[in-house]
C-alpha cells in the first residue's frame, strides 16, 4: 500500500503515504475533520467545540470498523504526522445500528439542545444526534459508505484519487459490492471530484449529491 511522494516549497516538505489506522491516530482525526468541515476548508471558527464534527463524521468509524481507516501519513514542516484519511464501513446497516444503540446516546448527552451553539453550523451537526440514523434505500446496491478528507497541504497531489482506490479495495476484500458517499452542494472541488472519479450519482439531496460506485 505504500507510495511514497516528495516535494519542496517555500513553507515544507512532504514525503507521504498511506497506511493502517492507529489508535494514536484519533487525535489527529479530530483534527482533519475540524479544518476540512467548512465543504472541504477550515471549519475551526464555526464550532466552539472542536470535537463534535468529529463525533459524528470520523471517531465511531474507528471503534466500529477500523480497518476500514486509512491514513495519509506525511512530514510535514518538520512533524511527521497524519495529513488525511480515507474511512467508513463496508455494512452500513450494521454500522447504522450499532451507531443508533452505542455511540448516538452518550453523544447525545454531550450535544442535546443547542445551547452553546456558535453558528448555524454547530447547530446542525448537534442535531445530527437528536434522532436515530436510518438507511437510504440504495444500500442494497451500495452497501458501504465513506468520508474523505485532506488538509491542504495534502491537496492536489493525486492522493485523493490514491486514497480512493485504497478504500476501493479494502472493502472488496471485505466482500462489500459497493459504497456510497454524500457531498455537499456547495463543495463544487469535491463534487467534479467524484465525477472525475467515475462515481454514479445516485441522488439529488437538499443539502447536496449522494454518489456510488460498484466494486
Amino acid at each position: 500500500m505504500k507510495e511514497l511522494a516528495k516535494y519542496d516549497t517555500a513553507r515544507y516538505v512532504i514525503a507521504m503515504d498511506i497506511r493502517e489506522y492507529r489508535v494514536t491516530d484519533l487525535p489527529y482525526l479530530y483534527e482533519i475533520c475540524l479544518k476540512t468541515g467548512d465543504n472541504g476548508k477550515d471549519a475551526t471558527e464555526l464550532f466552539y467545540d472542536p470535537y463534535v464534527l468529529g463525533q459524528f463524521y470520523a471517531a465511531p468509524y474507528t471503534h466500529f470498523e477500523s480497518d476500514c481507516v486509512l491514513i495519509l501519513e506525511g512530514t510535514s514542516q518538520g512533524l511527521q504526522r497524519p495529513l488525511g484519511y480515507i474511512l467508513g464501513t463496508s455494512n452500513t446497516r450494521a454500522y447504522t445500528d450499532w451507531f443508533n444503540q452505542y455511540w448516538r446516546p452518550a453523544a447525545l448527552a454531550l450535544y442535546g439542545g443547542t445551547e452553546g451553539a456558535k453558528s448555524p453550523t454547530e447547530t446542525a451537526i448537534r442535531a445530527l444526534f437528536a434522532k436515530e440514523l436510518t438507511c437510504p434505500p440504495w444500500v442494497a446496491t451500495y452497501p458501504g459508505h465513506i468520508h474523505i478528507d485532506l488538509l491542504p497541504e495534502a491537496q492536489g497531489g493525486g492522493w485523493g484519487r490514491k486514497l480512493m482506490d485504497a478504500i476501493s479495495r479494502r472493502l472488496a476484500e471485505k466482500g462489500c459490492r459497493g459504497f456510497h458517499l454524500g457531498v455537499s452542494g456547495a463543495n463544487e472541488g469535491g463534487i467534479a471530484f467524484y465525477r472525475r472519479y467515475g462515481m454514479q450519482e445516485l441522488a439529488q439531496e437538499s443539502w447536496g449529491i449522494v454518489f456510488g460506485k460498484l466494486l
